[in-house]
């Protein structure tokens, strides 16, 4: 084969319901620290560190989230993972 020619696309596998309840317990972590954020910075403007520490793990949770519901965590092109 040369190297002009590609492999057929394959149809992508559905999602197992293990993927579904992880991405929806971290998409709800997220959630829950989006809204301790803007909890923290409602108390007061001194907890804007705080919140600072919350979104970024709101943004953590919401990348995990998105991979495990667009069924990524199995399209890895590591064998060994």
């Amino acid at each position: 084969m040369s190297t002009s020619e590609y492999l057929p696309a394959s149809s992508p596998e559905p999602l197992h319901w293990t993927q579904v309840a992880n991405g929806g317990g971290v998409l709800l972590l997220a959630v829950l620290a989006i809204a301790a954020a803007r909890a923290s910075l409602r108390a007061s403007w001194l907890l804007a560190p705080v919140a600072l520490v919350f979104l970024g793990i709101a943004a953590f949770a919401g990348w995990g989230a998105a991979v495990q519901l667009s069924g990524g965590s199995h399209m890895d092109d590591h064998p060994w993972v």
